[in-house]
């Protein structure tokens, strides 16, 4: 390893174009390039794997170090100052010498599963590498650059690229680097699509065009050379009979000779076209026939999303067409329709895919950029800022960047996901969770709540206290209580701020001291100190009575309180005593009774004079001396509240029982999201804010403090008071 490298080292699975045999790009290492820093960060790549995270996070460099080493443009591959990483308080005039280094590290699968392989990969086989003797053999390709100070504004970079011989994490010697021809590394080809793009000239015939290099690579047979030569002939001929084409033809050649005397140029003359098919060739370009309009369209007739959406579907043509050749090279050599010898692996760098795309279709979109990685022949790296594009594909396709705020480099990290084999319901719940609520990875903070209320009544509560929670950069995910020390793992590895509010679920079964408990275990299998989590001030609470916290007595609620505010220091909130939709009950009662018509709210038969009427429970409930109906009601809805294995309310108080009523008819009746929604249509932003929930003034402070604290910091560390 070298002092103050700046590295790529980029690992490729390889395996030849020819059928049975692929070749992949698996991991990007950067270290010291552009925005990463000494670190070296790892990035493992798929068939296909999309970039995201947020603006000037690193994904545009990542891109371009995988350009920088095989693009098929020479001028891309141009190291300049700017790709060194400058260190944070470091001015460029104080900086004298940088080094760099690219690697890239290719495994061929055809070795690994047993097969003989090296007729399929002699570009590369002398130089392959093993890390022991029954290791699979992979090839390093690595580029190394310094920069110097000089009398040149940019400095002076020098750049070298060579296969590496000795096996990785081992200290590279000058006899472990042998000199990496162009001519190899050209069988390995990056196509690049920035962001900000104009597809026009790509998707015609110009030079340098993917286009052009299939279409001046076709074998021409002599016969239709002849042909064409012959019709272009007369073609010009015709053309040339008309009058005024004769005239402006004429009066071309005889001014010009007045002007020129150099016999090579003297006799010019005006020509509809050239007269040999590689010129005529180079005007070919794709059209569109006419259709119900009559006319017939180009290119250029495109919106830029429509031509965004064919330049891909160009590329996929060309990989397409390069299969087809390579098995015309293995199979008939002697009679190949081009003379053209495809890249072993195309890389499609995109940036961006979904600039001028209608939202409609993404979905397509994205169908088609993995149509284009499972080819044998390519892979798709991609960025993305769009929720519709990311939450499409596995989150173990996903690599997170983030721009560390300590020395402002980037880190990336890949998507934690529970044990695939060990954990597999735990594994699914949240695979598709972050599926679901994608805007998590480019959230300043997530609030993990327990379903759709939250979602509902968070970002409402939040806008009306500190303006637009959208604008705040706040996520709130609902994840019904489920597998939260996932989350925390998963939001602890990318290092976005969270806080949890949980049901207390008092009397429920699993509610009230088993929900302490269970947020007790999950902090613990997520490395918090469990002799500090376990402190009260009589002590740490042995294994024994921890193990059956669950059955504390719930009588017992000025202890049950002091473990739930104890809990808050940790950024976990309860909405106490039941859930949030009868916090919300309790605080604003009277908006969601004054939801209903005339005729409508819970109702009850009672017995006057000796005939059952039928009562609305608005019209009882305030009564001095309520009838016997009416509180059999009470006791039967506190049933249905705290479900068939809870308790029987005694932790309540009476005015929460009477409550329980409406929390049955409201939302267990009823559907949550609608009752809120249309509460909150007639709630103004000062009566949610002059009787806020005290639980929601702590938890949008702990949020505001969180927004505020910079995000990498390590809250395992946090030290709050004892029990």
């Amino acid at each position: 390893m070298f002092d103050n490298d700046i590295g790529i080292i980029i690992v490729i699975q390889i395996l030849d174009t020819r059928e049975g045999y692929l070749l992949k790009l698996s991991k990007l290492k950067l270290h010291n390039y552009r925005c990463f820093g000494e670190d070296e960060q790892i990035i493992k790549i798929d068939d296909i794997t999309s970039f995201i995270g947020n603006n000037s996070s690193g994904k545009t460099a990542a891109l371009l170090a995988l350009n920088c080493l095989f693009s098929d443009n020479s001028a891309d591959r141009v190291l300049k100052r700017s790709d060194f990483h400058l260190p944070k308080d470091t001015k460029p005039e104080e900086m004298d010498s940088q080094e760099l280094y690219i690697e890239a590290v290719f495994v061929f699968d055809e070795l690994e599963n047993g097969e003989e392989g090296a007729s399929s990969i002699p570009t590369f086989f002398r130089s392959l590498v093993v890390d022991n003797p029954d290791g699979t053999p992979y090839l390093r390709i690595r580029l190394e650059a310094t920069w110097e100070k000089s009398s040149n504004v940019e400095g002076a970079i020098e750049s070298k690229i060579y296969y590496i011989t000795c096996p990785e994490g081992e200290e590279i010697t000058e006899e472990c680097k042998t000199t990496a021809p162009r001519k190899d590394l050209d069988r390995i080809r990056v196509i690049y699509v920035p962001a900000v793009r104009d597809p026009s000239k790509q998707l015609k015939n110009a030079s340098g065009t993917m286009m052009h290099q299939i279409m001046n690579s076709i074998n021409w047979s002599s016969t239709t050379q002849e042909k064409v030569k012959v019709k272009i002939q007369e073609l010009n001929d015709q053309f040339l009979e008309e009058r005024g084409v004769s005239i402006l033809g004429t009066s071309i050649h005889t001014q010009w000779e007045s002007y020129d005397s150099d016999t090579r140029y003297s006799n010019a003359q005006l020509r509809f076209n050239s007269t040999d098919i590689d010129s005529s060739i180079k005007k070919s370009e794709v059209v569109f026939l006419p259709t119900v309009t009559g006319k017939e369209c180009t290119i250029d007739d495109m919106s830029d999303g429509l031509r965004s959406l064919f330049y891909i579907s160009l590329v996929d043509s060309i990989l397409d067409v390069e299969s087809k050749i390579q098995k015309e090279i293995d199979t008939d050599p002697e009679h190949v329709s081009f003379n053209h010898k495809p890249p072993i692996l195309t890389i499609i760098a995109l940036e961006e895919p979904e600039n001028h795309i209608a939202p409609h279709l993404i979905g397509q979109l994205v169908l088609n950029l993995k149509k284009i990685a499972s080819k044998n022949n390519a892979q798709t790296v991609l960025t993305s800022h769009s929720t519709a594009i990311i939450k499409r594909f596995d989150p173990e396709k996903l690599r997170y960047f983030r721009l560390d705020v300590n020395d402002c480099t980037t880190k990336v990290r890949a998507i934690t996901l529970p044990d695939k084999e060990k954990l597999a319901d735990q594994y699914k719940f949240i695979k598709e969770a972050v599926k679901a609520y994608p805007e998590l990875y480019f959230a300043k903070l997530v609030v993990l709540g327990e379903g759709d209320s939250e979602e509902i009544i968070l970002p409402k509560i939040w806008n009306a206290k500190n303006g637009d929670v959208d604008t705040s950069g706040i996520s709130v995910v609902p994840l019904g209580g489920r597998h939260v020390n996932h989350f925390w793992r998963l939001l602890n590895d990318l290092s976005i701020p969270y806080i949890t509010l949980l049901d207390l679920d008092k009397e429920r079964e699993g509610g009230g001291w088993g929900r302490i408990k269970y947020v007790l275990e999950q902090l613990i299998q997520n490395n918090y100190d469990k002799a500090e989590l376990l402190k009260t001030n009589h002590g740490v609470l042995s294994d024994e009575e921890f193990n059956g916290m669950h059955e504390w007595d719930v009588d017992d609620s000025g202890i049950l309180q002091s473990w739930v505010n104890y809990l808050e220091k940790y950024n976990v909130f309860f909405s106490s005593p039941l859930d949030i939709d009868f916090l919300m009950l309790e605080h604003y009662g009277t908006v969601y009774k004054g939801l209903l018509g005339k005729d409508e709210g819970p109702r009850l038969m009672v017995m006057e004079n000796g005939q059952k009427h039928q009562k609305y429970i608005k019209d009882i409930e305030n009564s001095e001396n309520p009838c016997s109906e009416y509180c059999a009601r009470v006791i039967d809805d506190v049933r249905h509240a705290l479900k068939e294995s809870g308790g029987d309310g005694k932790t309540y108080s009476e005015e929460q029982k009477k409550l329980m009523v409406w929390y049955t008819y409201f939302f267990l009746n009823r559907g949550k999201p609608s009752t809120h929604i249309e509460a909150f249509s007639h709630i103004s932003n000062e009566v949610l804010v002059s009787t806020i929930p005290p639980v929601f003034e702590r938890l949008i402070s702990a949020a505001e403090k969180a927004l505020k604290e910079k995000p990498n910091e390590d809250c395992c560390t946090r030290k709050v008071d004892a029990v």
